[in-house]
Parts: structure tokens; sequence; C-alpha cells
């Protein structure tokens, strides 16, 4: 599979005429040749323009002689393989010069809106901070805590912990305990009980844990929280251990993504002012009145009612039509027959 994955690389990146075309011509030198087939050759300098036109990170899997072997077998592979295509016309093929003239037709589009559009996109500084100034609210950290839980799934179980804790056992020796015998199934589990700051939006199927946990005061434990999941229900012990208030983030932290959403805004602007303008020049007009969509039609047959679409009826002729026309008179009568007293109330 990673074969044909990297053979189909190939032929969308160079194309048919390109391949081949590198195959043919003087014969290089024979150390420079790394590979044969069908009178055609593959050598070093077309194996190292094609890896240095990979990404940075392709590149760095062909760095050493294994890799380059790897390459130059997959290479060489989809080049002859490319050759036999030709042979047998394939290059000619209509369904694939529909495919390929489809995709040179979006090619040529991106490329257009990268030069008329992206490349002439100029986010500054000041823009991201305006944007952030602007948008502090959206930037806030809401308050979160850290709490120690001890969880299961069985409520005798849950009463027994409880009455320990009451009893004057501790809460955190406890949690540790039964965390360590992987007991406990609730958010601290694998963390001797204690779970990680999390907000009131962190556990949206768990609301129950959340507003208990929420609702307590610092080292203060809640009672039993019995929160169902889907089709289980557990039983939770909470104690609340830290509070940490609401903050604003500063715009260093949110930069990257401000910048992300700026661009893409003032991208989206640029490109409706550019669209238009290309539309005036060109006159551009839509008719969508003009669009003829099929009506339905029904049509009672005689297992029952069926709907067919009135363009596709044939005209009748003069005789022929008379004759339906009568015979459906006909059938329309007996129907009427036929129908029960509770359909004609209804109707």
């Amino acid at each position: 599979m990673k074969k044909l994955v990297f053979i189909t690389v190939i032929f969308l990146s160079f194309g048919l005429a390109i391949l081949l075309g590198g195959c043919a011509g003087t014969k290089p030198k024979e150390e420079h040749i790394l590979a044969e087939f069908g009178g055609k050759v593959v050598t070093l300098e077309e194996m190292e323009q094609e890896i240095s036109e990979l990404s940075e990170y392709k590149q760095s899997q062909y760095k050493d002689k294994e890799g380059m072997e790897e390459y130059l077998t997959l290479m060489a592979e989809s080049r002859m393989l490319l050759d036999v295509a030709a042979v047998k016309d394939l290059d000619k093929d209509p369904a694939i010069l529909k495919q390929t003239q489809e995709y040179k037709d979006q090619l040529m589009v991106k490329e257009l809106v990268k030069r008329e559009v992206e490349d002439k996109i100029n986010v500054t500084d000041a823009d991201l901070m305006k944007y952030y100034e602007g948008h502090k609210a959206d930037y806030l950290e809401p308050e979160k805590i850290v709490v120690t839980e001890i969880s299961v799934t069985e409520e005798e179980k849950a009463k027994e912990i409880f009455q320990k804790v009451k009893d004057g056992a501790d809460f955190t020796e406890l949690a540790k305990e039964i965390d360590a015998k992987r007991e406990s199934l609730g958010p601290g589990q694998g963390n001797e009980g204690k779970t990680r700051p999390f907000s009131k939006d962190s556990y949206s199927s768990a609301q129950n844990f959340v507003d208990a946990a929420f609702a307590l005061e610092i080292g203060q434990m809640s009672d039993i929280v019995v929160q169902p999941i889907r089709d289980q229900t557990y039983y939770m012990i909470v104690r609340l251990d830290e509070r940490i208030p609401e903050r604003q983030k500063e715009f260093s932290e949110v930069e990257k993504s401000i910048r992300r959403t700026v661009e893409k805004q003032v991208k989206s602007d640029q490109m409706d002012r550019w669209l238009t303008a290309i539309k005036v020049e060109k006159k551009f007009q839509l008719y969508p009145d003009r669009i003829i969509v099929p009506v339905e039609a029904e049509v009672e047959g005689v297992e029952g009612t069926e709907k067919v679409q009135e363009a596709e009826v044939a005209p009748e002729t003069s005789d022929e039509q008379g004759t339906t026309d009568e015979t459906a008179d006909e059938e329309k009568t007996d129907s009427k027959e036929e129908e029960s007293p509770s359909e004609d109330s209804e109707n």
C-alpha cells in the first residue's frame, strides 16, 4: 500500500509527459545511472533533484543510504509503470484527460487566488494588538479547581469509604491507596486521586460531579455524589484542594491564535473585494430564475400511488389522449365507489 501511495504521488507531482521525457535523450555516463528499464534510465542527478523538491520532513527520511535506496526503488518502479501506461496509450484516455484538466483547473484557480489575494495580505503587529484589545473577553481563562476524588461503581463500597473518612481516616492517604489498587475510576485516576485543574465546562458528561466540586470550600469534602454516565453510575467522594481564579490571558500567550484569526478575516474580506471587482469588470450575471426543476406528479397505479416526473412522461397523440382521458374518468369513478366512509370523511 505504501508503494502504491508513493507511486500515485509521483504521478500527480510530475505528470506522465514530464517523467517520460526525463528518461529519454542522450544516455548519461554509466556511473551516473541508478536504474534501467525498457531502454530508459534513472540517474543520480534526477533522484537528487526529486528528493530536493520534497518537504523537509520527507527529505529527512531519504538522507542516508538505506533511505535513498528505498526512494530509488519506488522512483524507478513508478517511472517504469508510467512507461507501460504510455505504451497502452493511457495518456490519451478521455477519462484521464478529463481528470487531468480538472486538476489543472484547480491548480490554476488556487495559484490565481494565492497571487491576487493571499500574497497581498499584510497583517501588522498593530493589527493583532487592536484585535486583542477589542476581544479581551474571548481570552479570559475561566476559574479552575483541583480536587482529590475517589470514584467507585458500587454504592455500598462508596458508603464504606465515606464512613472511614468520617471515622478519622486520612482522605489523601485513602485516595492514594484506592488509586494504587486501580479501584478508583474518576478523573484523578492514575494520579493518586488528584485531578488536573479543570473548569466548569471540562466534564460536560459529569455535571453532578462538577457542580458538587465547585460548590465546596477549600479543604471541604462532599457527600457521596451520584453521577450517571451513559449506562454506568459512579459514586464519588470529592475534596476541594485548590481554587484558581479567572484570569486574563496575556497577548503573548494568544498572539499566534490571534494572527490566524486576523489573517483569516483579512483574507476573507480581501477575497470578497477582489471577487466583486472581477464580477464588475466581467459584467458577471446570474439567472437563477431560469433553472427548471422537474415537477413530481402523483399517478395512481394498480398497486398503489407512485410518483413520476412530468418531464419523463411521453406526450400522447390526439386519439390516444382522448382514450386516456376516458379511461382516467372511468378509473376515478371506480375509485370513488371503492372508498370507505371514513376515507370520505377525511377527504
